[in-house]
This record gives structure tokens, C-alpha cells and sequence, in this order.
């Protein structure tokens, strides 16, 4: 995870985890109070309702009371039978624009008056609601008692139903009366009536109705959450990109160097703070690098050109030691840069084993001068001594770590291999000789022929072209050859321009 994207996410995590919760914790204490204010509105509704039924039933409590102790009343006592007193119940019945019928009933229980004049003289079993005694107005004793029959539909006039809302009411034993619908879910508040304490009273209200607001507000107040919190997002990305901009420009710029190992490169951060500091101490650090960095390339070239000609110089050494001129090496080296160029390598190795090969024959500054300055041709012996020089000279390279000597230490080693297996030390065959091997052997053997040799005289052109043309695959590389005979003339071109001065 990068640094950039580190840094937003803790202005992130620090900004909007602070205002998350406090909108979460509002919003809460927001519904609460919803909460609160519906059901609030809910008992406001349901004490209104009850008030009414109790004022309704304390009224016709009064009023029965009232009828009670009327004169009428003494009718009963002296058993007049007449309609007076169920003509009054009736003229009451209504007034109340009610349901139901008022009885007077004697101890015997049969209907002595009634607003429902068919029950006069009959005797059955009611279920007052309300029952007031009545009492003679000479012996204060009671001598009959007038009830109410008041079914529960009177109470639906005081009741507003809605399919949303509606009221119904509940007894004692649980039973559930005058209840219109039954709703999924829904919200309750309920209370008992004082003249009936076994009823009681209930409201309920569809939830999802009566939520209706507050689903609403809750969806502007998911959008204000979110619309906040892009908000900082966006805010908290700005700002720590503003704050990181000088960092990513001194990380590009270190990448960028890295890359391109182009230490002049400046990082401009105008800031007086820290990160405007640290940004003055990396460009003087760069500059620095620069400078030392120039220094150790010039030291670098001097120590190649150094050992370039420490190079050359010990081959030309080591061809002066066996009487061979300093041109040999370098028309060897030359040779062998453009087999290699037309070979395929490319042209900083050509350029290297243009400088390795002069040090093909360097084992030969071990060999005695008897042998290696002999006239004639070796017996068996001197043979042995001499082919002992590849070896000699690998020896003398091979503990090098620099490229241009490892280079030499293999040509040294096997440019006496051939590619039929046959030559020496290791008697490698094909491509088992490395390129560098095969190719210092086709230019040296080409040099060396063309030559004075203290044990022979210099083969004309035609006799070395046959050979090399018999030993195409055998002596040689097969590629090499061809690529010999198809630019001959720049072979020759080189040795003309190298060629010893005794030639002249």
C-alpha cells in the first residue's frame, strides 16, 4: 500500500469515524423523540376519547339517578302500572340517541316499566351496565331498581376510525370488542374507563403509518449521512494530497533518479516547513552524488583505459617473447572484433574481446626461450612444453573478477581448441568451445600463417584460403569461415593497415 493512499485513509478513518458516530448518536436521539412524540400524540388522542365515554356514562349515571328519585316513581310503590314511567324511560332512551333499553325491575325481577314496552310484565334475564336502586319515598326501603342495557356500540359515535387507526375496547377477562381490523404491526395505547374500571379503552395505529414521518426523515437524514461523508472524503483526499504532494515529488523524483541515473535532477518544493527542509537537504545530497558520482566515472574510465593497455601490453609482451611483433596482437584484436560483430555479439562485447585477445598467448612468458625461440620444429618434448601455455595463461587470469580479464583468461584457455575435438588443453569440441575461444583462434591462426615465423616462412593468401577451407568444421567454426570468406576484403583490409614494418 502506498504512502499517498496510507495518508487518506487515516484522514479518512479520523474524520469521517468521528462523524459517523455523532450522526449515528444524533439520529438516535432523533428517532427517540419520535418515538416519543407519536406515542405522545397517540395517549393525547386516547385520554380525549376516554374523557368523552366517562363524561357520556357519568351523564347517564346522573341522569338514571335523577330519574330514581322522581316522583314518578312512586307509582310503583301503589302499583300503577300505567305507562307514565316507561314513557319517561323512553323519552330518555331518546334523548341519548343510545342503544339499549331502561328497565325497572322489582325485587322479583320482572320488568315493571321499560322503554321497550313489549318486556312490561315479563320476567327474563338482562346484563345491566349500569343499575341504580330505587327507593320508596315513605319507608326509604327499596322497593325496585332501574338498569341500563348499553352495548358497546354506543361507544363507536366517540370513536374516529381510520384504516390506519382505529380503537376497540378490552375486558377484563381479555376478550376484544368492537376491534375492526388487525394490523401486522402496529402501535398501542390504551387506558380503563373510570365508570367501568373492567373496560378498557385501546388505541392502535398501523406502525407503518404512523412511522410514515419519521421512515421519511430517516431517508433525507441516510442521504445528509452520506452526502457528508463524501463530502470529507473528498475533503479529507484534497488536503492529504496537499499535505503528501512535496513527499510523492521527492519519492518520484528518488524513483526517477534511480531509473535514470540522472543524478542532476532537483525536486522544487517551495515550504518553509520541515518537508521544504528535508526537500533542501535531498537536491544538495543529489548535487553531491552527482559530483562524486562524476568523479568515480572519470576514475572508472582511467582504471579501463588503464587496464586496456596493461592488456595489450602484456600480450605484446608475451608475442615479443617468441619474436613476433607487436602488430601481430593487434591485428588479432581487430580480426577477432569483426568476426564477432558479424557473428551477433553485440558491439560492447565485440569492443571487449577486441581488448581480451591480445592476451591470447600470455602463458607463453613461461615458457622457456630454448623452446619457445626454437628455429626448427618441437621434438615431442618441446611440444608438450609449449602447448602448456593455454593453460599457463588461464591460470594467470582466471582469479580476476573484472569482465576483461575473465574474458582473456578464456580465450587464453581455449583458443587452441578445435572443432572437431582434436585440439587442446581440453580437447572441448563445437559449440562446448565458448565463442570468444573459437573466434581468437580462426584470427590468430589467419594472422600467423600470413607471417615470418622464427620456424617458417609467411603463407601466401591462396595456401591459407585452401586450409581454412579444408578445416571449415574441423579446425574451425564452420559460421566463422563463411563469415571470414564473405568479408574477406575487410580481413585484408586490416592487415594492410597493420602490417609489420619489414613488410613495407
Amino acid at each position: 500500500m502506498s504512502f499517498k493512499l496510507k495518508t487518506i485513509l487515516l484522514f479518512l478513518g479520523i474524520s469521517i469515524i468521528p462523524y459517523a458516530l455523532t450522526m449515528i448518536l444524533m439520529g438516535n436521539s432523533f428517532r427517540q423523540e419520535q418515538y416519543d412524540a407519536i406515542t405522545q400524540e397517540m395517549n393525547t388522542q386516547l385520554s380525549l376519547t376516554v374523557e368523552r365515554i366517562d363524561q357520556s356514562l357519568q351523564t347517564l349515571q346522573n341522569d338514571m339517578a335523577f330519574i330514581a328519585k322522581s316522583e314518578v316513581m312512586n307509582d310503583i310503590y301503589t302499583q300503577d302500572l300505567d305507562r307514565r314511567i316507561s314513557n319517561l324511560l323512553l323519552s330518555k332512551k331518546n334523548d341519548m340517541k343510545m342503544s339499549g333499553d331502561f328497565y325497572v325491575i322489582d325485587p322479583n325481577g320482572k320488568i315493571i316499566a321499560s322503554s321497550d314496552f313489549s318486556s312490561i310484565s315479563q320476567t327474563k334475564k338482562l346484563h345491566p351496565f349500569l343499575a341504580i336502586p330505587i327507593l320508596s319515598n315513605f319507608t326509604q326501603t327499596q322497593i325496585a331498581q332501574l338498569i341500563v342495557t348499553y352495548p358497546l356500540e354506543n361507544f363507536l359515535p366517540f370513536f374516529s376510525n381510520s384504516t390506519e387507526r382505529h380503537y376497540y375496547i378490552r375486558h377484563h377477562d381479555g376478550t376484544i370488542s368492537l376491534r375492526p381490523d388487525i394490523f401486522d404491526e402496529s402501535l398501542k395505547v390504551s387506558r380503563a374507563l373510570k365508570n367501568q374500571p373492567k373496560l378498557t379503552v385501546v388505541l392502535e395505529e398501523e406502525k407503518g403509518y404512523a412511522y410514515r414521518l419519521l421512515y421519511k426523515y430517516e431517508q433525507w437524514f441516510i442521504a445528509l449521512l452520506i452526502a457528508g461523508a463524501l463530502f470529507i472524503a473528498v475533503a479529507a483526499y484534497y488536503v492529504a494530497t496537499a499535505l503528501i504532494r512535496p513527499i510523492i515529488a521527492l519519492s518520484d523524483t528518488a524513483k526517477k533518479i534511480t531509473r535514470t541515473q540522472d543524478y542532476t535532477q532537483q525536486v522544487s518544493v517551495d515550504r518553509e516547513d520541515e518537508i521544504g527542509q528535508l526537500s533542501d537537504a535531498f537536491n544538495t545530497m543529489i548535487g553531491g552524488m552527482d559530483k562524486a558520482l562524476d568523479e568515480i566515472t572519470t576514475l572508472n574510465h582511467e582504471i579501463e583505459d588503464t587496464q586496456r593497455e596493461v592488456v595489450f601490453t602484456m600480450g605484446a609482451i608475451g608475442e615479443s617473447r617468441s619474436k613476433e611483433t607487436g602488430n601481430h596482437v593487434k591485428r588479432v584484436a581487430e580480426y577477432s572484433k569483426l568476426l564477432a560483430l558479424y557473428y551477433g555479439l553485440d558491439k560492447e562485447e565485440a569492443e571487449m574481446l577486441k581488448q581480451a585477445s591480445p592476451m591470447h598467448d600470455i602463458g607463453k612468458v613461461a615458457i622457456p626461450d630454448a623452446v619457445l625461440n626454437k628455429p626448427g620444429r618441437f621434438d615431442e618434448e618441446e611440444r608438450l612444453i609449449m602447448d602448456t601455455h593455454a593453460a599457463l595463461g588461464y591460470d594467470m587470469l582466471k582469479h580476476s573478477n573484472r569482465p576483461l580479464l575473465q574474458m582473456a583468461a578464456i580465450v587464453a584457455y581455449e583458443h587452441h581448441e578445435k572443432y572437431n575435438g582434436t585440439g587442446y588443453p581440453r580437447g572441448l569440441k563445437g559449440d562446448e568451445i565458448h565463442i570468444y575461444g573459437r573466434i581468437t583462434a580462426l584470427a590468430d591462426v589467419f594472422d600467423a600463417l600470413g607471417s615470418d615465423r622464427v620456424y617458417k616462412k609467411a603463407w601466401d593468401d591462396e595456401r591459407i584460403f585452401t586450409l581454412f577451407k579444408e578445416e571449415r568444421g574441423e579446425h574451425f567454426d564452420p559460421r566463422l569461415v563463411d563469415i571470414f570468406f564473405d568479408h574477406l576484403d575487410e580481413f585484408l583490409s586490416i592487415r594492410e593497415t597493420f602490417k609489420d614494418m619489414h613488410e613495407s
